[in-house]
């Protein structure tokens, strides 16, 4: 064990070591044990990586995304061609609501159908979203439809035919959508939503005919009272490493020469914390820090 533990403490930062309870939702195209694939390399389910098992399926065979047809700096992803989505089941476990919440999107933009929806956050009963679509061939909206009168819109450039990382970070009532970390970002203003979103479609809107002409590589939402610079700069830093995009980073980030790594007691208290669980998130846990395999 002491063997493993230190060549764990070398490891690069995942989102697994994001404060506990923190992260509710994580779709990871590279790992491969999170994909249930059908005929032609269809992906059925897509499994939630943040231990709220908020997993993604899709019933319908004409609907579904194919996987390892394309990729993202030398990493197999998920593509889809407009017409096909995945889709949450059942109704979410931990529904986008109204503490802070941080989103982070890295796939590639084909020349766009629009409009092309990247993902959505709905709920199921009233209609109520968030959602990051592609509105003409070079620009990309966050749209937060609150209710009948508050209909949120920022609006970010977009890159047809390039690596994309949106990121959507909501702070009290203050909305920042950032594209490619800096290239573009505009900025608006949340009112309370009605109603919790409950329901997630990626590469699509719920019951939208036409979604995302692209690939997702990888989406992560981390949702609490007070989600830290660090913790934001970390994920950040991880993703511009794992998808090729470090020079997008602004300069002085702190992840721009190195990515993220784990430090002894990061590691060693995320062990502690695995210790306490029970069951198949204790096992997928254990996985992730590379104690099972």
């Amino acid at each position: 064990m002491v063997n493993n533990i230190n060549n764990n403490m070398a490891n690069l930062w995942t989102p697994i070591f994001l404060p506990f309870g923190s992260l509710t939702n994580w779709y990871d195209s590279t790992d491969t044990t999170t994909l249930t694939l059908s005929t032609g390399n269809k992906v059925a389910d897509w499994r939630d990586k943040s231990y709220d098992a908020n997993n993604l399926s899709e019933v319908d065979y004409a609907d579904l995304p194919v996987y390892g047809t394309t990729n993202i700096n030398g990493l197999s992803t998920v593509d889809f061609d407009s017409a096909t989505s995945i889709n949450l089941d059942r109704v979410s476990s931990t529904p986008l609501g109204t503490t802070d919440y941080y989103i982070m999107y890295a796939g590639f933009n084909n020349t766009y159908t629009v409009p092309g929806t990247m993902y959505s956050f709905n709920n199921t009963s009233d209609g109520n979203y968030v959602t990051l679509k592609a509105v003409t061939s070079t620009v990309t909206q966050l749209i937060m439809n609150d209710g009948p009168t508050n209909l949120v819109t920022v609006q970010v450039s977009n890159i047809s035919n390039a690596v994309t990382i949106y990121t959507v970070d909501v702070v009290g009532d203050d909305v920042t959508c950032t594209l490619n970390y800096a290239s573009s970002t505009a900025t608006g203003t949340r009112t309370a939503p009605t109603s919790p979103l409950n329901s997630l479609t990626l590469g699509a809107q719920a019951n939208d005919a036409v979604g995302l002409n692209g690939q997702i590589g990888e989406l992560i939402v981390v949702q609490q009272d007070v989600i830290t610079l660090a913790d934001k700069q970390k994920l950040e830093g991880y993703t511009a490493w794992k998808w090729g995009q470090v020079a997008n980073l602004p300069g002085g980030h702190p992840y721009e020469t190195a990515a993220p790594t784990v430090t002894d007691v990061e590691f060693r208290n995320k062990l502690y914390e695995t210790s306490t669980e029970e069951g198949s998130s204790r096992f997928r846990r254990l996985f992730e820090l590379g104690f099972v395999g």
